[in-house]
């Protein structure tokens, strides 16, 4: 593994313990999660990998939902790997990164895939990721993904009325890494039209989302009453600027992509 993926490992090694916890108590993440998982559930599938699985919440909820499918899951972290196997006992759970799928998961394919909030922003080398996936998922299988977005223009703008110049552009000029200065992470943030350019031709779009446009970020819930009236307002205010070009200004963007048959059939 690579000096940066070390890296990236030690930084979510650092609140394994703490993960579950995180994710479940925090309503605004619970809110985004949830859509996230909509996003997934009208694909069928025998078999499904969740990318950067972190402790299994999600492989959880997926296998208890529907137990008759294959699950597997990859995290750059071995203290998450541990937790997500101690959880979903069944699930085949490997440590490593996207660009090694076809090494650590050797003669397997999977009809779905997904990954929320942002793993494929911590891999290298993203061409060599989306390479691995093409020769993991067969021919017209399903990518549900999530990534942090380059454009976020209430991060911008909230920097900018603080005085914070180098902040407000810091993902713009990809020079973001995470939320906390005192722990960065290895990451690269991409626009929209690169994340289409790198999946093309093996993958076609088939959908795209942007979530906490107006809704707030998962940093802000304590500003925020839960299942408040502001808060819902807030959240349909997203859904309806998903109709708009200011879908891909929010603090992620969510794809869903087809694996081409006729790029698959090609490379046989």
């Amino acid at each position: 593994m690579t000096a940066d993926l070390e890296r990236t490992a030690a930084y979510y090694d650092s609140f394994a313990e703490l993960a579950e916890d995180r994710y479940t108590s925090n309503h605004i993440l619970v809110r985004v999660r949830a859509a996230f998982r909509r996003a997934v559930e009208p694909y069928p599938a025998t078999s499904v990998l969740d990318l950067g699985c972190g402790p299994g919440t999600d492989l959880a909820w997926f296998a208890a939902r529907y137990p008759r499918r294959r699950y597997a899951g990859l995290d750059v972290s071995q203290k998450m790997v541990d937790l997500a196997r101690a959880k979903v006992g069944d699930a085949r759970i490997q440590r490593g990164c996207t660009a090694e799928l076809p090494t650590l998961f050797a003669g397997e394919q999977f009809d779905l895939v997904y990954s929320f909030f942002g793993p494929l922003n911590t891999e290298p080398d993203l061409g060599a990721a989306v390479t691995a996936l093409a020769e993991s998922v067969v021919p017209g299988g399903t990518l549900v993904l999530s990534f942090v977005n380059r454009v976020y223009l209430f991060d911008l703008a909230i920097h900018l009325l603080a005085g914070r110049a180098r902040s407000a552009v810091a993902r713009i000029a990809d020079n973001w890494h995470g939320y906390s200065p005192k722990t960065p992470l290895d990451a690269s943030l991409y626009f929209p039209r690169q994340i289409e350019a790198a999946f093309a031709p093996a993958f076609e779009v088939e959908r795209r989302e942007g979530f906490s446009i107006a809704y707030p970020p998962w940093y802000w819930a304590h500003r925020f009453r839960r299942d408040g009236r502001i808060v819902r307002a807030l959240w349909l205010a997203d859904r309806t600027l998903n109709r708009t070009p200011l879908w891909a200004a929010g603090e992620h963007v969510l794809y869903v992509l087809r694996r081409s048959a006729a790029s698959a059939a090609s490379r046989s």
